[in-house]
């Protein structure tokens, strides 16, 4: 296997393939909703926001697990800037729960109050919708949106980040968007605590400033100098220089963890680099360690015949290590 070949197949194992009339309906489904919350509230803006906006979206890990689509919808600050998440959340819900009510035909099955500080709505699909409030402090440039974790209120701007996002892919000669996925699939295999807008905007600030020559060179260098970023809390956000985006590090105590992990890596990537350079396959290997598939390490001991009869079913050699495979396959599978 190419390098080439090993990092189109990751792609292909973690892209969400969305097509034409699922796609159709999305946009169908948020718009009509977007339209009726317009009716019923007095909102100042609303937007699509979130990774599937971005177009870094990764398919969910179970097939039957439903993917989010987030929009915003901002209140006005001289009329709501007091009001708590809960007001917030509340006003939202009730008027989604009129609009399933008088509104058959939009197909909502089931309304979620239960998220931390959006609103899931489900049509029956592979697909909810969750609907952010947030409050509008100066439009298109500045909002007040809700942390995941903490339900504090903090200063940021969606519309930005994503701006950002497109503008540094671009200078990639759009390699940028995919080394995103891939490293959001890393990170939910590895170290889910981190969280993936903090992934992006990492992604960015490393690797957003010049021509990307290949997928292995902008992941060899995200590797090498993502741990700058992360020995203490400084990386702020671009819509809001007070914030630092990596606080939650220090709160969860994960900050030690992360960095060990990230030394780990960056000595894989490195050699990997470095066989890539001197014309060796082997450069495959040292990726397959940072991004592991063990369905394609199953398949390809299957296929070199490395497998044998075990206690707990069949057991494969890997074809890159000695050991068996972390999870044992049977052969019907």
């Amino acid at each position: 296997m190419t390098l080439n070949e090993f990092f189109e197949s990751l792609l292909g194992r973690i892209n969400l393939k969305i097509d034409d009339n699922e796609r159709k309906l999305i946009q169908e489904k948020q718009n009509a909703l977007r339209e009726k919350l317009r009716e019923k509230l007095p909102l100042k803006d609303d937007f699509l926001t979130g990774s599937y906006a971005r177009e870094t979206i990764i398919k969910p890990k179970d097939d039957e697990e439903e993917f989010d689509v987030d929009f915003f919808i901002a209140f006005d600050n001289e009329d709501y800037g007091d009001k708590e998440l809960s007001e917030l959340h509340d006003l939202t819900a009730n008027a989604l729960k009129e609009i399933k009510d008088e509104n058959k035909d939009l197909g909502v099955t089931e309304i979620d109050e239960k998220q931390r500080r959006s609103i899931g709505i489900r049509f029956g699909s592979n697909f909810q919708i969750d609907v952010v409030p947030a409050i509008e402090i100066e439009k298109d440039k500045l909002y007040k949106i809700f942390d995941k974790r903490t339900l504090k209120p903090v200063k940021s701007n969606p519309k930005l980040h994503g701006k950002l996002l497109t503008e540094a892919n671009e200078k990639t000669g759009g390699k940028l968007v995919p080394v995103v996925k891939m490293l959001k699939a890393w990170k939910r295999e590895k170290c889910d605590y981190v969280k993936s807008f903090h992934v992006e905007l990492l992604a960015v600030k490393i690797l957003g400033n010049g021509k990307m020559d290949s997928f292995s060179s902008g992941l060899g260098t995200f590797f090498a100098k993502a741990s700058e970023y992360l020995k203490e809390s400084c990386l702020k956000d671009p819509a809001n220089s007070e914030m630092c985006v990596d606080g939650y590090l220090d709160d969860d105590g994960t900050r030690g963890a992360l960095l060990t992990l990230l030394a780990t890596e960056n000595d894989l990537a490195t050699r990997a680099l470095e066989l890539e350079k001197a014309g060796k396959e082997d450069a495959v290997k040292e990726w397959q360690k940072v991004f592991p598939d063990d369905g394609l390490e199953t398949a390809e001991a299957v296929k070199s015949g490395g497998f044998y009869p075990g206690g707990g079913g069949v057991f494969v050699k890997k074809s890159f290590d000695d050991g068996r495979i972390s999870s044992p396959r049977s052969w019907g599978e």
